[in-house]
Formats: structure tokens, C-alpha cells, sequence
């Protein structure tokens, strides 16, 4: 798993998707800054696709065959796994917390 402190978190969805809604609402709830990007922009043909990393989100589409499509760091989950990762990673952040206390 990626440690909070290199994560990058990257939602790829789309403006009426209810799960990719939600998961951007719990992002927030859990502290988590990120990054929203319309999906089909980048899993349609463009100018410059090579250099924005359209081939990694369109492989992760290809893979989930679903949204949103999370990424932590370079890993892509779907949304339940995203929210496993990410809870895992607000635990860890808090058992820091509360030993720094100490």
C-alpha cells in the first residue's frame, strides 16, 4: 500500500455517477485532498494522450469496467477497494498521531 504521505489521490469518473459522487463526499469527510478528472477525456482519443497518462487510466477502465476509478499514488482501485485502502491509510494516520502525543 502506498503511505499517506506519497499518496495522490485521483478520481476518474463522470458528472452524473452516483458512486463517483459519494466517493468524492468521503473523500472529504476522511481529510483526503484529491484531484477530480472527467473519465472520458481521458479514455477518448486526444492531442497529447501519451503525455497525460490516458494509457494508465485506460487500462485501469479496461480492467474495473466501472466508476469511479480511484487512484492512490500509482495504484487504481475501484471504489470499495479505494475506500478499504484509504481507511486503512486514516487509521495508520491517526495511531501517528496519537504516539506523537504521547
Amino acid at each position: 500500500m502506498v503511505s499517506e504521505t506519497q499518496a495522490k489521490i485521483r478520481v476518474y469518473g463522470k458528472a452524473n455517477c452516483g458512486k463517483c459522487i459519494s466517493a468524492k463526499e468521503k473523500l472529504k469527510l476522511m481529510g483526503f485532498a484529491y484531484t477530480d478528472h472527467d473519465l472520458v477525456s481521458f479514455t477518448t482519443y486526444h492531442e497529447g494522450w501519451r503525455a497525460d497518462d490516458s494509457i494508465s487510466i485506460m487500462a485501469a477502465h479496461a480492467d474495473l469496467d466501472t466508476m469511479p476509478i480511484i487512484f492512490i499514488g500509482d495504484q487504481y482501485y475501484d471504489y470499495s477497494g479505494a475506500m478499504k485502502a484509504l481507511k486503512q491509510m486514516k487509521k495508520e494516520r491517526e495511531e501517528a498521531c496519537s504516539r506523537s502525543a504521547s
